[in-house]
């Protein structure tokens, strides 16, 4: 009986509360006319409070919740390439280290890699977290 007592005033509870939105609901309408206003400013973190070691640690821990790389591909922008070496930023302040070796397809062919350039990097995943890429191909 008392379990029943409760069963009902919870449903009688949730009943007025979804009655209670659908009466105090907003239903006038919005003039299409008028201009839409420009979304609020996306606020950043200023550049001298990202100097400090501790917040770039901070930043580096939480990019890597972000970061784009999944175990045997990266897609980010190169920072660093020489030789067989290269460097991408997948996510703010995370890096990750990309090997090259001998049979490394760089698409489109005779591509030069440099600074900035946006790839996509396919290979093998290492223990150490770097990629030996089999296939580089550059994002227009």
């Amino acid at each position: 009986m008392m379990m029943n007592v409760r069963l009902t005033a919870v449903m009688f509870a949730v009943l007025c509360l979804g009655m209670g939105t659908l009466t105090f609901a907003d239903s006038t309408p919005q003039s299409s006319g008028s201009p839409a206003s420009a979304p609020p400013a996306i606020p950043g973190i200023p550049p001298s409070v990202t100097k400090n070691p501790y917040v770039q640690s901070v930043l580096q821990a939480i990019g890597g919740l972000f970061q784009t790389t999944n175990g045997n591909a990266a897609h980010g922008k190169v920072t660093y390439f020489k030789q067989f070496e290269l460097q991408i930023e997948t996510a703010p302040h995370v890096y990750r280290e990309i090997h090259l070796h001998q049979g490394t397809e760089i698409d489109p062919r005779g591509t030069t890699l440099n600074r900035g350039m946006l790839v996509n990097v396919n290979g093998a995943a290492q223990s150490d977290g770097s990629l030996n890429a089999d296939v580089i191909t550059v994002s227009p």
